[in-house]
């Protein structure tokens, strides 16, 4: 439900979602105006029992948790970053999904949502990056993204700049996606980043 509840960002920013193949989730998918009036039950009534398969997820899930040790290791470098407000929890979930972007987070949980599909193939190539990416969003989000204003593809190309440039001994090959602010990216590294929340906001204000 969440991801139907959100299409409206997803589509603005260029996000392409895979929703359930059945008749109602599309027809709500095509006509949004649906969810005002939505029966939040008989949803998920319809989704438990027509559409979820707990097996499909199988591959996935054995695809995640070889490499989990890759995320562990990151987190533990990102301890030092909270003398700067950057917001760690003490335990992370990941959730996989059929539906949905290729991640995702729940700030308040500390949950990363990822999409699968049967094979275990995720959208990146190297799927911990994924977990790792969530978790610097998740990171960011009080201290740097909401309180100096980003855009989403200031907040993604920030994202971005930290995992491949504070990260390159871990996540060797990492996807740099397009729609992240360039300008935000060739900001912070290894060396400053202890600075990051200064730098963001001196570039902020430089935009006014």
């Amino acid at each position: 439900m969440k991801v139907l509840g959100e299409m409206a960002f997803y589509n603005e920013h260029g996000y392409k979602i895979a929703i359930p193949e059945h008749p109602f989730f599309v027809n709500i998918s095509n006509n949004l105006d649906l969810l005002k009036t939505l029966d939040m039950e008989e949803a998920r009534n319809i989704f438990k029992t027509e559409v979820y398969d707990l097996d499909y997820f199988k591959n996935g899930l054995r695809v995640i948790n070889k490499d989990i040790s890759l995320a562990e290791k990151a987190v533990e470098k990102m301890g030092e970053w909270e003398k700067w407000g950057f917001k760690l929890f003490p335990n992370y979930e990941v959730l996989l999904t059929a539906y949905g972007p290729g991640g995702a987070y729940d700030y308040n949980k500390g949950n990363i949502i990822m999409k699968t599909k049967l094979s275990g193939e995720f959208k990146r190539r190297i799927p911990i990056h994924t977990v790792i990416h969530e978790i610097i969003h998740i990171g960011i989000k009080e201290s740097v993204t909401k309180k100096l204003k980003l855009t989403h593809p200031e907040e993604e190309g920030l994202v971005d700049a930290i995992c491949a440039n504070c990260f390159k001994d871990m996540m060797i090959d990492y996807h740099i996606q397009e729609r992240g602010d360039k300008n935000i990216f060739n900001l912070i590294s290894e060396n400053n980043i202890m600075e990051l929340p200064q730098i963001i906001a001196k570039y902020k204000k430089q935009q006014t």
